[in-house]
């Protein structure tokens, strides 16, 4: 007999719940994350401001286990940024003993399966139970190795997996040749240059793509940009000819409301400082020596063009099913996400994340025994997804694990 595993997909902050959650159940767990570092995605946006405040962002158990570890928990009505998130409560946590000791960074895991078994196989029979999860891993120094677990937990997310920027969700001619000129993350445009990003802002043509509070939060920051340099300039396209720009009717979240309405200003605006084109979809690319030259097309079909130094992508992200397309996962044909799930949400009336509450353990089940998709990606191309939400589906998963019994070796 050997003690059961637990693969956790992600050090994020779902990712970090599970591992407190299964070190408390006594199971034997392994965390992988890719990036160098905890919460590798929320450390790409650290410069943010987040909506909601400190009591939304820390999770009960984390606070407790924080308290343990002789941290005083952050807590208060303040909305914090996302390096101050991870600096104030994930790093601590992954100091944690159980945590430190289990935690792989700068480790990817590239794929799933089951031991000796093929997508096709053992359909329906739950057969698949008694072959361990086969987990294809590259390490930070670029080798390759399988690992096996008995239950995985997909904590990945969806931000390390933008959407295309072309017309319909696919990439747009010439899209691919040009990506050294395209941004698909919130750049700290405000900031001071940091590694990685293109040397400067200021008196550049830039393209920003996409109508959601990330493409909003950087259309005000390019404000100050073009105010501070004026010969700066910055065309803003976006799909829908009408936009609401996600409001919420009495939004219980100030800074959101702010940005919502500063959204609204620049859009349909008389002496916006941003050239704004509503109604309009990206449809060509074409690179040259002093830029890009962007083909729009308007609704209505016709074709305008825009030359610029630097594109911005903001036109969303989903959960990368890539991971374990050899594992029996029922997606949704609209959304991406676990059906079950999917179909719970598509049926909710909600369409604010703050009203959102957990579906239940059942619909986090996948025809696919012990492997769940947890957290954001778990939302597949639904937007409404809320950190609490996430904690709630780890107590739930680990209510449907029962304890940690031992299984046969060999299984």
């Amino acid at each position: 007999m050997t003690n059961r595993t637990i693969a956790i997909l992600g050090a994020g902050p779902v990712g970090l719940e599970a591992a407190l959650a299964a070190a408390e159940a006594g199971w034997v767990f392994t965390i992988y994350e890719a990036a160098d570092d905890v919460a590798g995605n929320v450390r790409s946006w650290g410069h943010v401001q987040l909506f909601t405040p400190w009591t939304m962002n820390v999770s009960p158990r984390m606070r407790a286990r924080l308290a343990e570890l002789g941290q005083e928990p952050p807590d208060g009505p303040e909305c914090p940024t996302g390096t101050e998130l991870t600096e104030r409560a994930f790093e601590p946590l992954a100091l944690a003993p159980e945590i430190a000791t289990n935690l792989r960074l700068g480790t990817r895991v590239l794929e799933i399966s089951r031991d000796g078994l093929l997508k096709s196989d053992e359909i329906g029979t739950g057969a698949r139970a008694e072959h361990v999860f086969r987990l294809l891993v590259r390490d930070a120094d670029g080798h390759e190795r399988v690992e096996h677990a008995d239950v995985v937990l997909d904590c990945t997310g969806t931000y390390d997996n933008p959407n295309a920027l072309g017309l319909g969700g696919i990439a747009a001619p010439g899209e691919r040749g040009a990506e050294e000129y395209i941004i698909r993350r919130i750049p700290d445009v405000r900031g001071p240059v940091l590694e990685g990003d293109a040397p400067g802002w200021s008196g550049l043509r830039i393209l920003l793509v996409g109508a959601g509070h990330s493409a909003q939060t950087v259309a005000r920051d390019l404000v100050d940009v073009v105010e501070r340099a004026p010969e700066t300039h910055v065309t803003w396209v976006i799909r829908s000819a009408s936009p609401t720009f996600g409001a919420v009717e009495n939004d219980a979240l100030p800074r959101r409301y702010s940005l919502v309405q500063r959204a609204h200003e620049l859009a349909y605006g008389s002496q916006s400082p941003l050239d704004v084109r509503l109604g309009r979809s990206v449809h060509a690319l074409e690179a040259s020596v002093g830029g890009i030259d962007v083909s729009l097309r308007t609704d209505g079909g016709d074709i305008e063009h825009v030359f610029v130094d630097r594109i911005i992508s903001l036109t969303g992200s989903v959960g990368d099913a890539r991971l374990y397309r050899q594992l029996q996962v029922h997606e949704c044909y609209a959304t991406s996400g676990p059906m079950r799930l999917a179909a719970a949400l598509l049926s909710s009336s909600s369409v604010d994340c703050l009203a959102q509450q957990s579906q239940g353990a059942d619909v986090l089940q996948n025809p696919e025994p012990d492997f769940y998709i947890l957290g954001s990606k778990s939302y597949g191309r639904n937007s409404t997804f809320l950190m609490r939400v996430g904690w709630e589906q780890v107590d739930e998963v680990f209510e449907l694990l029962g304890a940690p019994e031992a299984a046969p070796v060999g299984t």
